[in-house]
């Protein structure tokens, strides 16, 4: 066996290739049909997108000189025959196609099914707005179906956990994309329904191509989630990717980490709202005790009630004490009810309190001034800061112990 004189850099070895490539007259200049998907158009004008059939992909890029001669808009799902050369991007040894010409054909065959499951669902009534259920104001328990492994799920128990730290989290794992993952996601919802713990369901996953969000578009998930008792927020990939899930939920947030900012109410404008309502309360209140009293002395001081006639103005007074009476009463009941209202909700805030778990033996752990709520974060030797009830104290982490599964503090059915 002979051995090479000296062995190639990746670099000559892509750059080798990339000639072999430019110099092969066919794929020079190269037609072919395919189905787009993973199509963006970057905001220098380019275009990168994939062109599949069901056995293969291939990467292409569109430069803007190029693209500026189209005559329609491409999109996922769309099928089309393009004019190429086919060369190998050396940087990154990555194979593709660079598109001078592309020619719309019609609709993929994925994006056809899209539509025909979006009309069916659509005459069936399961997109109606007059079923959507409403989503609860201040929900004490999320379920969540996603991956167990994936981004979204961090991101949304971080969102919901920064607006209120005592929100609960019921998680039912499953596949997003591949196959069975369609029937493990229409399970996991009909888990959380059976569980009954949690108010809102939020269902989805990060961003991906049209093909690793299917699962989203297949009937047996639209159905659970139209026959699910517990209302859900559709969370699938980014605000420009829309899948069936988004028009039977009750309602669609664009990414996961929104579906946690609309399931969950942010405690501080909580309190700020109820301090603002006492406030009005208590102008409204003081207003109405002004308007009765300046009745009441344009009453008293009225001619009838100056006439010299002893009668009649025993008969006015009476009068007049009978409304100061009437009023005094209403006014009552009116203060009570509305000090009944006032400590309904000052005990909703307080029970949402962070130091109440702290008065009942609880502890909160800090480091750098940021709260830690996973023993992942802690590393041996790291001082840490420990919040008490009724003081605090300095810390050095000596050892740490990790539970197998950990989903921050979230309970997983």
């Amino acid at each position: 066996m002979m051995l090479m004189e000296r062995a190639l850099s990746v670099s000559e070895l892509n750059e080798y290739v990339r000639r072999l490539l430019a110099g092969d007259p066919l794929l020079r200049s190269v037609e072919v049909t395919g189905e787009i998907s993973s199509y963006k158009h970057h905001v220098s004008g380019h275009r990168y997108f994939s062109l599949k059939d069901a056995g293969a992909r291939v990467q292409c890029v569109m430069f803007r000189q190029n693209a500026m001669g189209l005559d329609f808009q491409p999109k996922d799902g769309m099928r089309v025959h393009v004019y190429a050369s086919a060369s190998l991007f050396p940087r990154d040894g990555s194979f593709q196609l660079y598109v001078n010409a592309m020619r719309e054909l019609g609709v993929g065959d994925l994006y056809q099914r899209f539509e025909e499951l979006k009309a069916k669902l659509s005459r069936e009534g399961l997109f109606d707005p007059a079923i959507k259920k409403p989503i609860p104001a201040m929900p004490k328990r999320v379920g969540i179906v996603t991956s167990r492994t994936g981004a979204a799920i961090r991101d949304m128990i971080r969102v919901a956990r920064r607006r209120d730290p005592s929100v609960g989290f019921i998680v039912a794992p499953c596949s997003v994309q591949g196959a069975g993952a369609a029937e493990e996601i229409a399970a996991a919802i009909r888990r959380l329904n059976e569980d009954g713990r949690a108010e809102v369901i939020l269902c989805g996953r990060g961003g991906g191509s049209i093909e690793d969000l299917w699962a989203f578009n297949e009937e047996i998930v639209a159905r659970a989630i139209a026959a699910s008792e517990i209302p859900v927020i559709s969370c699938v990939g980014h605000e420009t990717d829309f899948t069936i899930t988004d028009f039977v939920a009750d309602l669609r947030a664009a990414t996961p980490s929104m579906a946690a900012e609309l399931a969950v109410p942010m405690i501080s404008e909580l309190r700020q709202s109820l301090r603002a309502a006492m406030r009005r309360v208590s102008s409204g209140l003081a207003q109405g005790n002004r308007v009765r009293r300046a009745e009441l002395e344009r009453a008293w001081r009225s001619p009838a009630l100056q006439n010299p006639s002893q009668v009649l103005i025993c008969s006015r007074r009476e009068n007049v004490l009978r409304l100061w009476e009437r009023v005094r009463i209403a006014e009552d009941a009116r203060l009570k009810a509305l000090r009944s209202e006032l400590g309904r909700l000052e005990a909703k805030i307080e029970a949402l309190n962070p130091a109440g778990v702290l008065n009942r033996g609880y502890a909160c752990v800090s480091s750098g001034g940021r709260v830690l709520s996973s023993a992942a974060e802690l590393r041996r030797g790291m001082e840490i800061d420990i919040r008490l009830r009724d003081g605090s104290a300095r810390a050095e982490v000596l050892e740490t112990e990790i539970s197998e599964e950990n989903h921050g503090g979230a309970n997983e059915l």
